[in-house]
């Protein structure tokens, strides 16, 4: 059984600094935004904000994960702890739902699937700093498709669970702009959530 989180809480200030980072992050890369623009785009009057608020660019980034990463992992785990059986469906439900419905619940106004999906490919190779609080919930849903698919060939099995992964950070990202371009709304939104979650499921379930 999972263990409830450590809760993670930031100062009005902080949060304001972690949005911006966000959104230019995801405009344009973490390695190309520096901290006189955060704390620019924050509203921060003065440039050396972000560092007293922060120190460095990778405090900075890593309270981003915080910040976004730990909430998720515990609804995550909750999805997963209040299922009666898990099947691949429930599983990538549990690993989809989270994500999708904080992106509807902000119609828009943050960036975080921006951001994540920008980001992945450099995100690789923090994976194995990352801890329970952030990726729990996901090694749990990775743990039960592959028992659930244990017939299937490892190297087809791996294959499909990282196509699943930038699948859906990428059609998330695309949901979250279209919610603030105002090219969808909730319930479009939301249908959008259910449709990438019976599409994912079954491309990760479907015979060769």
């Amino acid at each position: 059984m999972w263990e409830a989180s450590r809760e993670v809480e930031f100062s009005d200030a902080q949060r304001r600094i972690l949005l911006a980072a966000e959104r230019l992050f995801a405009e344009r890369g973490v390695s190309h935004v520096s901290m006189r623009e955060i704390s620019a785009a924050a509203g921060q009057r003065n440039n050396s904000a972000v560092q007293y608020h922060f120190k460095d660019k990778r405090a900075l980034l890593w309270a981003l994960y915080d910040m976004r990463m730990v909430p998720l992992n515990t609804r995550r785990n909750a999805v997963l702890d209040n299922c009666a059986a898990h099947t691949v469906r429930t599983s990538v439900d549990a690993f989809i739902r989270p994500l999708g419905e904080a992106v509807v619940e902000a119609g828009g106004r943050t960036a975080y699937a921006r951001f994540l999906n920008r980001h992945l490919t450099e995100m690789r190779r923090l994976v194995e700093e990352f801890g329970d609080d952030h990726v729990s919930g996901a090694v749990r849903v990775y743990r039960l498709l592959d028992d659930l698919l244990a017939d299937m060939p490892d190297a087809e099995r791996m294959e499909r669970f990282h196509q699943m992964n930038r699948t859906v950070t990428s059609v998330l990202a695309d949901l979250e702009e279209r919610l603030e371009l105002g090219e969808t709304d909730s319930p479009g939104a939301r249908r959008a959530v259910e449709t990438l979650i019976s599409g994912a499921a079954a491309a990760v379930a479907c015979s060769s």
